[in-house]
């Protein structure tokens, strides 16, 4: 195993969590929320890998939490970035939908994606190589690397949760494919995984048992899905924006197409009944609560720091890209 010596960080919301693959090619597979790229490198530089010397960055999926530091790594190192084709030609050719930044409002700096990584590829990272493998359903472009006994999972897999299954977008179709992941993931007979969120996988198959039975639970009742999704969605608002007042959240219902499109497609209410309820469903569950006049978020997270980007962090204002790169 000293060929897959890994270094695992562990990360809270919004941030994803990274994996370093060390050896002679260090690879970096996701580089967390935007905000969270400083303490990224200097963690790099406690696992004696500077962000210099990385070899590539893979993303595992396009997700804002998962490639925020991809920027501050390109622009400052150059280092080269990989991808699945089916996102990365989005954000190389300036998409607006490109890490869903448009739908969702989530705040990303721009990158591009240099080398595209498709289903049965194979990486040299570290000093080994690694096999690509195609896993959509929480995203369409989702990949995960694997080498004897070992994965790294992105939202594919994780303890407690499965990634939101974007119905909306997607359609319920993106359920099965979550299920043909899994299948997938569990025909590899890994021994461990580290996963996008939460600590590292020891149990893989009753994992992937419980992902599977959750996810068809989905399936069969989208609604739960739907309310799943939002709150989702609605709580790394909370965590990457910070505390809303009630002035705040006005305006957070305004400029978000993903609240009307809910509303009218889903739950068939106008977008204000729809944002009310969701509100309501927050702090019922428990996932948020008032402090006095902001709407807080109770589960464990780190606040992204205020003032963080320096350049747009929405897709439609990015610089254009060359067109070498589309």
């Amino acid at each position: 195993m000293s060929r897959n010596r890994i270094s695992f960080f562990e990360r809270p919301y919004p941030d994803a969590n990274s994996v370093l693959i060390h050896g002679k090619r260090p690879t970096l597979v996701d580089t967390g929320f935007g905000s969270g790229v400083h303490e990224l490198e200097s963690w790099l530089t406690a696992q004696g890998v500077c962000a210099a010397r990385l070899a590539l960055i893979v993303n595992t999926h396009h997700h804002t939490d998962h490639v925020g530091g991809n920027h501050h790594l390109q622009t400052h190192h150059g280092t080269p970035i990989a991808a699945h084709p089916w996102e990365g030609r989005a954000v190389n050719r300036r998409d607006p939908e490109a890490c869903l930044g448009r739908w969702l409002t989530q705040p990303v700096q721009a990158y591009h994606v240099t080398q595209f990584l498709r289903d049965g590829d194979t990486l040299n990272a570290g000093d080994s190589t690694w096999h690509v493998l195609h896993t959509p359903g929480h995203s369409l472009g989702h990949i995960v690397l694997h080498r004897e006994g070992v994965g790294i999972t992105g939202d594919a897999l994780m303890t407690g949760d499965i990634g939101w299954l974007n119905f909306h977008r997607d359609g319920l179709n993106s359920a099965e494919r979550a299920l043909e992941s899994l299948d997938r993931l569990a025909a590899l007979n890994l021994e461990v995984a580290y996963p996008g969120h939460g600590p590292v996988i020891t149990d893989v198959p009753s994992t992937i048992n419980a992902a599977r039975t959750r996810t068809e639970k989905m399936l069969r009742n989208p609604m739960k899905a739907a309310w799943h999704g939002t709150k989702r969605i609605f709580a790394f608002a909370l965590m990457s924006e910070g505390p809303m007042t009630e002035q705040d959240l006005h305006a957070y219902q305004a400029r978000n197409p993903w609240i009307t499109d809910y509303a009218r497609d889903v739950f068939h209410v106008t977008p204000t009944e729809f944002f009310t309820q969701l509100l309501g469903e927050m702090t019922r569950s428990g996932a948020a609560r008032w402090e006095g006049d902001h709407l807080i978020i109770t589960g464990p997270y780190r606040q992204a720091t205020p003032g963080w980007a320096r350049t747009p962090t929405n897709v439609s204002d990015w610089p254009p890209a060359p067109a070498e790169w589309t």
